[in-house]
């Protein structure tokens, strides 16, 4: 039996649900609902919200829609939110990097997933469970000469979730038009990839993180609104005029009536008429103040800080943009560990179950810290190091999923062992460089042992030196009070067991 027969006699063994073929969602930009945001008002958002408590959440995912479109600083944030975790790299670790079946598999997701176009656009829609309460893709897969490869992540339109049977439902649509049908099924989960990025426990019909900016956005754009009707009203300049008879009041009134045609005034010597500004800076700056409490509020909900949407000024060593990005660094880990877990639990698994791929499902890992903890990171490490401590195997996983590189112990060969770490043997029939050669049949054993007493610091200047060059400085600075002809010797002899005892290996 040749390979393809196996793996066609493994395919077919295959429960034929689990692997979806054939498309179920096709999208029809037309089947759309209208626009909510239109004529909104307070009491049409509380309908929207009872109607959704009911499960009815159509009309509040396009509300959701309409906001970030009609709002640019919606939309600016909501991009930040994502940016911050499609803007790393994402790896593909192998679930024990010791077992070599399960670096195959890591091995095998990553060019599967290098390989697909469409990546990045369903990771984007993924996210936006982030502030709404789910998203939702289909999943599609093509069969190969080898198994099974992904050929499609489908963004599932929010106007075809339904939650009157108390959980998520998708409604069925016409395979032709894209038209949302009355009947309903299930989300399964060997279909659809369900992402809910928050921490929220209330259900999913009563609208997520996102309710909460509803209400800021609505009094943003009533603000814009109400602004724009008292420029409209009080906005241009008006005239005042002044008479002192009833033959100059007419005067006015039949210049002021002709003056929006003529764009001049023709009036008598006993009137007069003065031009009146309204005081619209007052007025512009509760504005302005309004929506800058609104915008704040908006973003402090979706970033966990508002520095990066607009200057403030906090004080001279306040610290306050430090605690913020710290914040702010938190939120983007946490969104990329919870879309990390819900690919690898409901698409990397399946993925590697169909193809039977013998090792486990590898671990996804976005990006990786901030640089400055990156750095104190490494400035630990480096101390640990300095103190005679290393850590353990085990840890190297969890500092390469921080780091966002895949950290290795490197090999005491390539290290290579310090001088003076052991005695030095000679081993009859090895050996060393040729430059070495004399030295160690000269015995550098015996210089090894000759640092002993007053000397002992050379023999620790020898073992921590990690180049010749800084052994000979160190022990000229040593014996700066000596004699130059004996610092000489002592520096020739040195250097000999720096080299001998650095470069041939103990038995």
């Amino acid at each position: 039996m040749n390979l393809k027969t196996t793996i066609r006699s493994w395919l077919q063994r295959l429960p034929k649900s689990m692997i979806p073929m054939q498309r179920v969602i096709v999208t029809d930009s037309r089947a759309e609902p209208p626009s909510m945001a239109r004529g909104i008002t307070v009491e049409l958002v509380h309908s929207v919200l009872s109607a959704a408590e009911q499960g009815q959440t159509r009309d509040l995912f396009a509300l959701y829609r309409d906001m970030v479109l009609a709002s640019s600083h919606l939309q600016t944030e909501f991009a930040k939110r994502k940016l911050a975790v499609l803007g790393d790299a994402l790896q593909f670790l192998p679930f024990d990097k010791k077992a070599q079946i399960d670096v195959d598999a890591a091995t095998k997701v990553e060019a599967e997933i290098s390989a697909f176009r469409g990546w990045i656009g369903a990771c984007a829609f993924l996210l936006d469970g982030s502030l709404y309460p789910v998203s939702v893709v289909e999943k599609l897969y093509k069969a190969t000469d080898s198994g099974y490869s992904i050929e499609d992540l489908t963004p599932v339109p929010y106007q075809l979730l339904d939650f009157t049977s108390g959980h998520l439902m998708i409604f069925d649509v016409d395979p032709v038009t894209g038209q949302p049908r009355g009947t309903k099924h299930e989300a399964d989960p060997d279909r659809y990839i369900v992402h809910r990025g928050h921490l929220i426990s209330a259900p999913d019909n009563w609208g997520g993180p996102m309710r909460s900016v509803l209400f800021w956005w609505l009094l943003a754009t009533m603000n814009r609104e109400w602004w724009a009707k008292f420029l409209d009203r009080y906005g241009s300049p008006f005239m005042l005029g002044k008479y002192s008879d009833e033959e100059g009041r007419t005067i006015l009134e039949r210049a002021f009536a002709l003056a929006t045609k003529l764009g001049g005034l023709a009036i008598s010597d006993e009137t007069s008429v003065e031009i009146k500004q309204a005081a619209a800076s007052d007025s512009g700056d509760a504005f302005d103040k309004f929506l800058s409490v609104c915008n704040r509020e908006m973003s402090k909900l979706i970033l966990g800080q508002t520095l990066s949407s607009e200057a403030q000024p906090t004080g001279l060593g306040s610290g306050t943009s430090k605690i913020q990005e710290n914040v702010r660094q938190d939120i983007r880990k946490f969104d990329a560990r919870l879309l990390s877990e819900t690919l690898r639990d409901q698409l990397v698994t399946q993925y590697c179950t169909i193809n039977r791929l013998p090792g486990k499902p590898p671990i996804l890992a976005w990006g990786s810290e901030s640089e400055a903890k990156a750095q104190w990171t490494i400035a630990l490490l480096k101390a640990l190091s300095d103190a005679g401590l290393q850590v353990s195997e085990d840890s190297l996983f969890g500092l390469s999923e921080r780091l966002g590189l895949q950290i290795e112990r490197r090999s005491q060969a390539a290290q290579g062992p310090l001088p003076f770490s052991s005695p030095y043997i000679f081993m009859a029939g090895q050996r060393t460089p040729r430059h070495l050669d004399a030295i160690a049949e000269a015995g550098a054993a015996d210089l090894a042992q000759a640092f002993r007493g007053s000397l002992a610091p050379i023999a620790r200047i020898i073992r921590e030196s990690r180049s010749a060059d800084e052994c000979e400085s160190r022990i000229r600075e040593f014996c700066v009070s000596w004699k130059p002809e004996r610092v000489n010797t002592l520096v020739a002899d040195a250097l000999g067991a720096y080299a001998a005892n650095g470069s041939v290996p103990a038995r």
